[in-house]
């Protein structure tokens, strides 16, 4: 499918072709995603330490071709013991949560997460730089980064709708704390999932996606 074919329906770009009501599709598209973001957390979190894959093996007993499988977003043998050792190794605490599924905020709630993340590197900023500037707790921003269940202190939210200029009400309802979220915004919400991947460095459409949104947020 190309991009000009994506349709504007996120529910039907994320899930489309694997649910269609049938339950164990939908379990392996939640575990395709579950793996592709502990191996975009482990790469961030070594990128961040400035390690390479070398070092860190080194540092939690393995080999380079472990951790590089580790960083690979179709593995699926990432196990606690590891994990653990491997926030160890990088000074992060590593938690478990559970959430309970909710269609209703879900799609919002993962553009959110999303948004987030392309504010901050769209600028070039670190978490540790971001979290000085706004007065806030970094390992606030990397679970708001690394996990699309975790809510936000209105706190956060407010300093970062400040920082970013993205009004406050829009802010909290992306992020779950409102629950009457206008039907244009969820949408527009969607649609802005649907067109964004979590790569490195922005591509010429995440950043056209991200910018549309912002206008919208700001215009609302």
């Amino acid at each position: 499918m190309t991009k000009k074919e994506k349709t504007d329906n996120a529910v039907e770009i994320l899930h489309g072709r694997y649910v269609k009501e049938d339950p164990k599709r939908e379990a392996s598209l939640e575990t395709e995603r579950a793996n592709a973001e502990v191996a975009r957390l482990i790469y961030d979190l070594r990128k961040e330490a400035g390690l390479s894959q070398q070092q860190l093996a080194e540092l939690i007993n393995t080999t380079q071709s472990a951790v590089s499988r580790l960083e690979d977003a179709d593995y699926e043998g990432h196990s606690l013991s590891m994990l653990n050792r491997i926030a160890d190794a990088l000074q992060q605490k590593l938690t478990v949560v559970m959430t309970a599924k909710d269609p209703e905020t879900g799609p919002i709630r993962y553009a959110f997460h999303l948004f987030v993340q392309m504010l901050r590197r769209e600028r070039k900023l670190t978490v540790h730089e971001l979290a000085k500037r706004c007065d806030i707790d970094p390992g606030e921003l990397i679970a708001m980064e690394r996990n699309a269940a975790y809510r936000p202190s209105p706190r956060t939210l407010h300093k970062l709708s400040q920082f970013y200029q993205i009004p406050e009400r829009q802010m909290l309802a992306l992020a779950g704390a409102i629950k009457d979220v206008p039907e244009d915004l969820r949408e527009q919400a969607s649609r802005f999932a649907a067109q964004s991947e979590t790569f490195a460095k922005l591509t010429k459409e995440e950043k056209q996606a991200l910018d549309e949104f912002v206008k919208v947020l700001r215009a609302t």
